[in-house]
């Protein structure tokens, strides 16, 4: 019972974060949405594998989370470096 009652939690905040995701005023600001999207997500699975007692399902959301996690750090320092270039192959392009 309280499995359904965390996803339908997951599920409403998903919603809430696909308006953000599209209206986000910033890249940040989707950056983000885009994260809490997928935290539901893992959130959603959990909870199902918990409902339906299967508790190999939670590898699953440990690996969307891992997943996350990578492209999170990985569009930060996209939008922070304005490109996946070391700072030092920057420079040398320059001269």
């Amino acid at each position: 019972m309280i499995a359904l009652a965390v996803a339908a939690g997951a599920a409403v905040a998903i919603v809430l974060s696909l308006f953000r995701l599209f209206a986000g005023p910033t890249l940040y600001d989707r950056t983000l949405a885009a994260n809490s999207i997928v935290l539901g997500a893992a959130l959603l699975c959990a909870a199902g594998a918990s409902a339906a007692r299967r508790g190999y399902v939670i590898d699953a959301a440990f690996a969307l989370m891992f997943a996350a996690l990578v492209i999170n750090v990985a569009l930060l320092k996209v939008f922070r470096a304005r490109s996946f270039q070391a700072p030092l192959a920057q420079a040398r392009e320059g001269l």
